[in-house]
């Protein structure tokens, strides 16, 4: 099928008042970006229900299969994006994601601007066949569909479709997709005719936990229960809303369904600052682009589980040796962990750890290494800071090509770290 840029003009009902919106193509495609985060990925079906609601638009999914709900709302065009995301759990490729956002377009132009959305981004979905976008009945809804399939990638086959309606001052898509198994049969039929499109209103915005305020022209603290810490302006906390935190949960849910490997997570994650960008795509274009992070994880333990925070710690060479083998080893061990995950993470250079204390007199043991990454080679830093009940791990890395980025703002990093409480 042929896609153009068009400029389309809408009549939209909000509060009572009709309002005449200029929406084009590309403004289209720059809101459902979300949706193209879930990627035909490994699940499966079972016979067993359960119901995924999120402020009234539910459906039914089978019980080992994963979802997330996230919402996130466009300043330049006042339009809010709401979705349901749901995948299995193991190795076939059936996801459903369910999307709606709070302005009426033409559900044929909802579609397009998917396809081609999905296209620009993930060039794997240029080797699939698209049927034309046809008039169906959709639970009682006059809606639009489209038609697709094809390989993925060698040897990975698959089928669906795009399902597009309005109901009330709200327009939904629905795609729905997986092996040739899965495509219309009993388990797909029954997941579509599930879906039940109620939206109730506004999603209202969840209280942060945590407090944030300038330091100076170039680092941000950020304040959170147990702790906190400044981290530099060029990076920003991932949104839980946002396509790459839903990349990270269907990737966890894959990767302990499929390989039984149990995944780490983090609390906190800072990415470069544009990541989450939704509003300029430019600016996120240039963020994806990078690679850095700073990873903050958090375990509590029992009184006296961990040295104090500013114990002095003395070991003879005998006891460093022992400790520093101990580090060693539980790295390699979670290398390994993601070799098994098919992550290139090769292990370059690994050096002996140092024990420190920051400027706030926080002790520390660090452990630095470097590792191959998709892009070029990582440098990793783990900071390990215990406080008797607790311990937090900081975590820097950046690709070591782009060390004049990061290397001397995340050098600084360590020395901003407090406990909440010092025990």
């Amino acid at each position: 099928m042929s896609l153009q840029i068009k400029t389309y003009q809408y009549k939209i009902t909000y509060m009572g008042v009709h309002h005449t919106l200029k929406i084009n193509f590309i403004m289209i495609k720059k809101i459902i970006i979300c949706l193209f985060a879930l990627l035909p990925v490994f699940g499966s079906c079972q016979n067993r229900w359960q119901t995924v609601d999120y402020k009234g638009v539910s459906v039914q999914i089978p019980s080992d299969w994963g979802n997330k709900n996230t919402v996130n709302h466009y300043e330049d065009t006042d339009i809010t994006e709401y979705q349901v995301s749901v995948w299995g759990k193991d190795k076939t490729i059936n996801t459903l994601a369910i999307q709606w956002i709070d302005v009426v377009i033409e559900s044929d132009l909802y579609i397009e601007a998917m396809i081609e959305m999905q296209q620009e981004r993930f060039p794997m979905y240029k080797h699939l066949q698209f049927g034309e976008i046809v008039d169906v009945d959709f639970l009682g809804f006059n809606a639009k569909k489209c038609h697709f399939y094809g390989n993925l990638m060698k040897d990975v086959s698959i089928e669906g479709e795009y399902i597009a309606f309005t109901k009330n001052v709200h327009t939904y898509i629905v795609l729905i997709s997986g092996d040739k198994n899965f495509y219309k049969s009993d388990d797909y039929n029954h997941i579509l005719n599930s879906i039940k499109p109620n939206f109730l209103g506004n999603v209202e915005e969840k209280e942060s936990n945590t407090k944030t305020s300038v330091v100076d022209d170039n680092f941000t603290r950020y304040e959170f229960r147990n702790y906190s810490l400044s981290v530099p302006n060029t990076m920003e906390l991932r949104d839980e809303n946002s396509f790459m935190s839903l990349g990270k949960e269907i990737m966890k849910d894959k990767f302990q369904g499929i390989k039984k490997i149990d995944v780490g997570d983090f609390n906190f994650v800072f990415q470069p600052a544009g990541t989450d960008d939704v509003q300029n795509s430019d600016n996120q274009k240039k963020a994806l682009a990078l690679y850095s992070r700073v990873l903050v994880s958090y375990q509590k333990g029992a009184t006296d589980d961990f040295i104090r925070w500013n114990d002095n710690i003395t070991y003879s060479q005998a006891e460093y040796n022992e400790v520093n083998k101990t580090f060693k080893d539980n790295l390699l061990a979670e290398l390994n962990k993601a070799k098994q995950m098919g992550m290139n993470m090769e292990l370059l250079n690994i050096s002996d750890i140092k024990i420190a204390k920051n400027v706030n007199k926080f002790v520390y043991i660090e452990q630095q290494y470097e590792r191959k990454g998709l892009k070029g080679n990582v440098k990793v830093i783990d900071y390990y800071l215990h406080n008797n009940d607790e311990m937090v791990k900081l975590t820097v890395s950046y690709r070591i090509s782009e060390s004049n980025l990061w290397q001397s703002d995340f050098d600084k990093i360590i020395d901003t770290f407090s406990f909440t409480t010092k025990k």
